[in-house]
């Protein structure tokens, strides 16, 4: 019995927990070498090929390619490496270099001949004096095997893959929780739907004889140019609902208005196939007339990835025509790393589109040549 006078004090329990959690983020490189027997003869030992610089986890990386070692201790092999190109870096890091593409069924088709088991640092004050890599980070290979087994074509593929860790997190909780799973946004597939149905579409696209049923609202939302059409200052109140577009084919509206509701290209055609190429050409002209950025930027870089002998002087056509400023970078990028059989051969076919665009790979060639 408590007595008066007194009190009594209940402890409160407070249970804890803590959580040590490491992220990785992963990402591949594939460095083509054309022309490998020229490279081979033009690079001598010590020197090396680089790939164009690839990101992830926030820092950037290149593959080096020595096709004549690195000294002369190993010349008789070739050697491959990972190089971290941002400067004041240090990340820790797994990796995996593979040749691709054994010309012996027998043998596995990728074979790995470089690749760290457990993470590997990787800091900027590797590279001394600008071009030495610590041996660590070296991988080798008999020249003769490489060219028995992985030169075809007179071509060399390299494949990397690459997870870079970042740096383990602690943090506490002061109380247990459940997590509660949250799905990803569904709002394009919602969107879709709409365009799908047609529900409450108050425009209509005539498109060479066919018809597509929008939504002005959705349509001024993502486009500026639909946004003074529909809603403008020079608009007519007494417009019917029917617009109609010219100089456009109906699948390439299709896919434009895919993509104004979805933020997604139509998969319509084989990415391999040559409809799909022109599907991206001229859906690129309709971004272009629309001022959607966004979607033009996207058409660039699948154009760019494209890039060949046989396309690249129709391609810089299309960026100058239609201000693709990446794009057109591509097509100069790539005629400056042209052998000089292939840049002659082609050189021909951009006098009559743009001579201001050989002008443009002239000075880029100079600066290579400078660095």
């Amino acid at each position: 019995m408590q007595g008066e006078g007194t009190s009594s004090m209940s402890l409160g329990h407070r249970s804890t927990e803590s959580t040590f959690t490491v992220e990785a983020d992963t990402g591949t490189h594939t460095f083509e070498i054309d022309d490998y027997n020229l490279t081979k003869n033009l690079i001598s030992v010590g020197n090396f090929t680089r790939s164009t610089t690839f990101n992830v986890g926030g820092v950037n990386w290149a593959i080096r390619f020595y096709p004549n070692s690195t000294c002369l201790l190993f010349r008789n092999s070739v050697a491959v490496c990972l190089e971290l190109m941002s400067s004041n870096a240090e990340v820790s890091a797994h990796y995996n270099i593979q040749f691709m593409g054994s010309r012996y069924p027998k043998m596995d088709s990728q074979l790995s001949w470089l690749s760290s088991e457990a993470s590997c640092l990787f800091s900027s004050s590797d590279l001394s004096d600008g071009s030495y890599l610590p041996i660590r980070h070296m991988g080798y290979l008999l020249r003769d095997l490489l060219e028995q087994w992985f030169v075809h074509n007179d071509h060399v593929t390299i494949h990397c893959d690459l997870t870079v860790i970042r740096k383990p997190t602690l943090f506490q909780n002061m109380a247990q929780t459940t997590e509660i799973s949250i799905p990803p946004s569904d709002f394009t597939m919602h969107f879709g739907k709409l365009l799908e149905d047609k529900k409450g579409a108050d425009v209509t696209f005539v498109v060479e004889g066919q018809n597509f049923d929008a939504h002005k609202a959705v349509l001024a939302a993502r486009s500026p140019v639909f946004m003074e059409k529909f809603y403008g200052s020079m608009t007519r109140q007494t417009e019917t609902g029917s617009v109609i577009v010219e100089d456009m084919k109906p699948l390439v509206f299709k896919s434009l208005l895919h993509f104004i509701y979805t933020d997604m290209l139509l998969e319509t055609f084989d990415p391999l196939g040559h409809d799909y190429i022109e599907m991206i050409k001229n859906l690129l002209v309709a971004a272009d007339t629309y001022a959607m950025d966004r979607l033009k930027l996207m058409c660039e870089s699948i154009l760019a990835k494209k890039l060949s002998i046989k396309n690249v002087d129709e391609f810089m056509d299309i960026a100058q025509r239609h201000s693709g400023h990446k794009l057109k970078e591509a097509c100069i990028e790539f005629m400056a790393s042209l052998s000089e059989r292939d840049f002659t051969r082609t050189c021909g076919k951009i006098k009559r589109s743009d001579s201001s665009f050989l002008i443009a790979v002239f000075d880029r060639i100079k600066r290579i040549k400078k660095n």
